[in-house]
């Protein structure tokens, strides 16, 4: 998210309703995400729909072409 629609709680409820789905509609017991570990914002993401940060995957995520580290969360569906 980014411009006006930033810091309005948009992209929570959009993974919320993904959770809901993945958990109701698909029978999921598990869900993984990632976030850069130095944007503290987009980490408020996971965060607030019950995600666990478990470890660093270091030179994982590429946006761009370049490598960065990865904080990776879990979260156990149903919880």
């Amino acid at each position: 998210m980014a411009g006006a629609t930033q810091n309005q709680g948009h992209a929570g409820r959009a993974v919320g309703l993904v959770l809901q789905v993945m958990t109701d509609e698909l029978g999921l017991h598990r869900d993984e995400a990632s976030t850069n570990p130095e944007n503290l914002p987009s980490q408020r993401v996971p965060r607030r729909n019950g995600f666990s940060p478990y470890r660093i995957a270091h030179s994982s995520i590429i946006p761009d072409g370049s490598r960065q580290d990865g904080q990776l969360w879990k979260r156990a569906l149903g919880d």
